[in-house]
């Protein structure tokens, strides 16, 4: 195993544009049902009195996530609408892929655990899908990266002139 060979990130690029559509649909259907002001805490987990989840992060969620409910389903939403732009347009992939990780997490310990099964798997597979983009930043392969970290390259150096040049 040669782990100094490049990889080349085009068979990577079909999956990012997939995880960037489905996080920014996801994220306008929130922002089309007012998603922040509804009851979304029980309809996304469930009632925190019955859920079956890590008690760490049930009490993280009574007592922080409830009262504040309106900001928490707002970065909630945006979010998922940022992160899924940023990976279709493959624009800084790396920074979205991370707070996409943390957003996966976030999923897992809520409403991934209360209900197990198919959204938990798909929220695992997310997961190390964002984990895979945080290692390879694949936004350099036909995405917006690739054309800024390109630019920065070959933005010629100027060097300080000879004493004697002046």
């Amino acid at each position: 195993m040669n782990l100094s060979e490049r990889t080349h990130l085009l068979y990577v690029v079909p999956l990012r544009l997939w995880i960037g559509y489905y996080m920014a649909n996801q994220g306008i259907r929130k922002f089309q049902r007012d998603f922040p002001q509804g009851d979304w805490i029980t309809k996304q987990i469930g009632e925190l009195d019955k859920i079956d989840i890590y008690p760490w992060y049930k009490s993280f969620l009574a007592d922080v996530v409830v009262p504040q409910s309106v900001l928490f389903g707002n970065l909630v939403m945006w979010g998922e609408i940022l992160v899924g732009a940023c990976l279709i347009l493959g624009l800084l992939t790396r920074w979205s892929s991370i707070v996409g990780l943390f957003m996966m997490a976030n999923y897992i310990f809520g409403p991934g655990m209360a209900r197990g099964g198919a959204p938990l798997a798909q929220q695992e597979t997310f997961a190390v899908a964002f984990l895979v983009f945080i290692l390879c930043s694949p936004g350099r392969t036909l995405g917006l990266d690739g054309l800024f970290f390109r630019r920065a390259l070959l933005k010629p150096q100027r060097r300080p002139a000879a004493p004697g040049n002046r």
